[in-house]
């Protein structure tokens, strides 16, 4: 595996959820090893990454051949069956493998992973469905994003009763104890358009940086870290 310097990813299984990652890796800059089993998905993605080739990842002498063992954050995606994620996972435990990254698909198999020395656990499926889940249940959460089981990083509508009021008369981490990262702002206001109306009919500037002076607008995106009660606390009160 050759690199620039940068972070070397592999990752291993190519199902939708692999073919996703290694390709929007690769497309932010990073060398990424791509490997399959199956000829069809490694030809799909390797006009997309830096390397693909296929063999089966739970032969030792195929993932040193491949250099495998030399990356430094290798994940291990598959999807469809779970003993080849953990034969592989032994596999890069015994070579010292710098980060590994590791998928199951339930509570059961995330309790093994761990109990073999795996420390970084993803459920893409169950990940997906928490953040539709918040974004169903909170019209005005947007998005999120889970940093651990208490806090995440909120995009939510700015509520009505905020518009005009700047970040030191609204003393939002005093009265909420939630963090505003930025705001997100809409750049134009075409005539007879619905503010109310969501992301993918009008383009957002990132303020950057906020100071006390700033003022919440109507239309504004508050990017808030928090947790989910704190968040349901800011929204339920205004």
């Amino acid at each position: 595996m050759n690199g620039n310097g940068n972070n070397q990813f592999c990752v291993i299984g190519l199902g939708a959820y692999g073919f996703s990652l290694a390709k929007t890796l690769s497309e932010k800059g990073a060398y990424v090893l791509a490997v399959d089993h199956d000829i069809n998905r490694v030809e799909a993605i390797q006009s997309h990454v830096s390397e693909a080739v296929q063999f089966d990842g739970t032969d030792a002498d195929q993932l040193a051949e491949h250099g495998v063992f030399n990356a430094d954050i290798v994940v291990v995606a598959i999807g469809e069956a779970f003993e080849p994620v953990v034969l592989i996972a032994m596999e890069l435990l015994k070579e010292n493998v710098k980060r590994i990254i590791a998928r199951a698909s339930n509570d059961t198999q995330e309790a093994i992973l761990k109990r073999i020395g795996i420390k970084e656990v993803i459920h893409p499926e169950k990940d997906e469905g928490e953040r539709m889940a918040a974004s169903l249940l909170r019209s005005s959460i947007s998005d999120y994003f889970e940093l651990s089981e208490d806090v995440a990083i909120f995009e939510i509508d700015a509520p009505k009763s905020m518009y005009g009021f700047t970040l030191s008369e609204l003393k939002l981490r005093k009265r909420y104890n939630v963090n505003l990262l930025t705001i997100k702002r809409p750049k134009r206001k075409p005539s007879g358009y619905n503010i109310e109306e969501k992301d993918s009919k009008r383009d957002y500037i990132i303020l950057g940086v906020l100071d006390a002076n700033t003022k919440i607008l109507k239309g504004d995106r508050l990017v808030i870290m928090g947790t989910h009660e704190t968040i349901d606390k800011l929204i339920d009160t205004n």
